[in-house]
Order: C-alpha cells, then structure tokens, then sequence
C-alpha cells in the first residue's frame, strides 16, 4: 500500500498490487486497516464484524470444491436432473427468470462451474461470475469460450470472505447455494449493498439447515434403511456424527480456534452460515419475497435404495411429505429470497 496526499489535502490510498494483478483494484476504499496480501482484507468496513480465517481453512474449501465429484454410494439432488426438477425445478425456474427481468448486468456469488451463469448469459445477461475454486473458474471459462460466450460472461476467482465489489455495479446479484458457506457473511452482505445499483435487486436460493432435531432423525433413519452405501460402510461413519450435528456457533467457534472436530471433513465451511443467513438478509436489505420449502425429506429422497420402477415415485412421495410438513407450518431447510437495498426511510424506522 502507497498513501499520497494532493495539494488540496485529498488522500489517495494506492494498491501497489495493482501494477501486477488485475483481480486488485488500484484505488481500495477507505477506511484501510491491513493489506495482507492474496486475502484482500486491505478495505474491511470498521463497523463490520469480521473474522479472521486460517488461510488454511480456505485452502482445504478450495481444494475440496477443485476436486468435488458425485458419488454414486452419497448421490445429491442435484446429481440426478429428474430429482432435481422435483424438488428444485420450480424455485430455480424463478430464480432464472427474475435474474433475467432484472438485468442486464448480473453478478453471481459463488458461481461454481458456470451452469447458471452460462444460462443467463444465453437469455442476454451480461454476466460476471465468482467462485473460490480456481479449478471450477478454468472448467467454467473453458465452456463459455467454447460456447463463443467469452465476451458477455466472466469468470472470476475470489474469496467471498474478503471480495471487494465495484459500487453500484450491478442491477442483480444472485446466490445459488452458496452463501451458506460464507464465515463473514456481513462483510459479503454489506459489499453487495455498495455494489447494486439503483433498483438493484439480490436474489438468494440456499440452505438454512434442518436443526439438530431433525438432523438426528435423518441420521437415524440413513442408517437403518437400505441406502446406496453399503451397512458396513455408514457403520464407519458414526465418528462423524458430531459433525453432522454440530450448530453454526460450534462450527465458527472451531474455525476461531483453528479446530476441525466440528467441521465438515472436506469442506470446512459447510453450513457454517445456515441459521445466520435469513436473519442477515432480513437486517440488511427489503426483503419483497421470502419463502421456505423441504423441511425434511429432501434429504433422505437421492440416498435411499429403491428398485428403479419405485425411485421416483418414492421421490413424489417424499416431496408430497414435505410439503405437508411445510403447510403445517414447520420451516423449510431451503429457501427463496428476492431483495432490494433499504431506502433512508426503511433505515432510519
């Protein structure tokens, strides 16, 4: 970092960074407290709760998400398009569309490979994309150049920790899935206020977690019914069930404490914002649309073994339970949400 003072008493703050990587901007914002390098903690709001991240942590998110692959014995949701379809199709349905209406210029947080972002910039969104994985940037670069995408879409490595956003960029940012794995989430929260423009709107779908609970019951019952892993196989993984248990306060307890017994083995910050994430979007922007699904089911429906003639309509059958569960009132474990920037007089109320 460089200061220099004008003749008239202005104060420049320089990025020497800038000269050699363009992912730093050249003029950070005040207030700057630290420039610690490849982090980008040099422009942190002081009143922004922020926590510090073993940059080890961040390494193993990174690897884990460079490498991730479905595993036919653990199979997700999101691994099968017709079970994707059934418990996801008419919420990602909405979130593609509302993006595109609230367009042109689009930012996706966490953008993975590129699936949603391509998409977008398919129906004439000008699209910048954000992701940890600088394996997931490359495969997400490669498609949209292949695709001859190249100069409406742009794929970016970041940590969403400590990204610096543009001010008032962007007239839609989105969040597919991915917030939940953000430690300073306030931070993030508050650098997407800076960088939607006027009218701008968020748009999140994400996880908030199913509670200890529930969890409990779900672990319960994977064990003792047939599933794609074998008895033997989930018998070992009974050590990781206070991992799976674990809240949000003990993950980010143990993060503070550099520990790993709480956390997710691959994935450090799995869930580590689940419970926090609704509560912030509610304090920080207008929130016009909120919604929660799934309260249970979902998570049992991919992973139990059927013969194949009764997959999926076991699967309707569990969508229909959790809809039931959702009309009686018990909270989803994923929800919607669509977002405007608080005006002065929402802020001053």
């Amino acid at each position: 970092m460089r200061t220099v003072h004008s003749g008239r008493g202005s104060v420049f703050v320089l990025c020497e960074l800038s000269a050699t990587d363009p992912n730093f901007p050249r003029y950070p914002r005040l207030p700057v407290h630290i420039c610690s390098g490849y982090t980008r903690t040099q422009t942190q709001n002081p009143h922004t709760p922020h926590h510090s991240i073993d940059a080890s942590f961040i390494l193993r998110e990174a690897r884990y998400w460079d490498h991730v692959h479905p595993d036919p014995r653990t199979p997700q949701l999101w691994h099968d398009p017709q079970l994707f379809e059934l418990f996801f199709g008419a919420e990602y349905r909405w979130l593609v569309e509302r993006a595109v209406l609230c367009g042109p210029d689009v930012l996706e947080l966490g953008c993975g490979e590129g699936t949603l972002a391509l998409e977008l910039t398919r129906r004439g969104c000008t699209v910048t994309g954000i992701d940890l994985s600088p394996d997931r940037i490359r495969r997400a670069t490669l498609k949209a150049q292949t695709e001859g995408l190249g100069q409406r879409v742009t794929f970016q490595t970041a940590d969403l920790n400590t990204v610096v956003l543009e001010p008032n960029r962007y007239s839609c940012i989105l969040a597919h899935d991915s917030l939940h794995h953000v430690l300073n989430l306030d931070h993030l929260l508050n650098q997407v206020r800076i960088a939607l423009g006027r009218d701008g709107r968020l748009l999140v779908m994400d996880y908030s977690g199913m509670g200890r609970v529930r969890k409990l019951a779900a672990a319960f019952l994977y064990a003792i019914l047939p599933t794609y892993k074998p008895y033997r196989d989930k018998w070992m993984l009974r050590g990781r069930l206070a991992r799976f248990l674990a809240t949000e306060s003990e993950k980010r307890e143990a993060i503070e404490r550099g520990e790993t017994a709480t956390l997710h083995s691959e994935s450090p910050f799995e869930e580590i914002s689940q419970s926090s994430l609704p509560r912030l979007l509610h304090e920080m922007f207008d929130v016009t649309r909120f919604s929660t699904m799934l309260p249970f089911w979902f998570y049992l429906a991919p992973k139990l073994r059927f013969p194949q003639r009764l997959k999926y309509r076991m699967a309707e059958l569990f969508r229909s339970m959790d809809d039931a569960m959702s009309h009686l009132g018990i909270r989803g474990a994923w929800f919607t949400v669509e977002a405007r920037n608080l005006t002065r007089a929402s802020t001053a109320a």
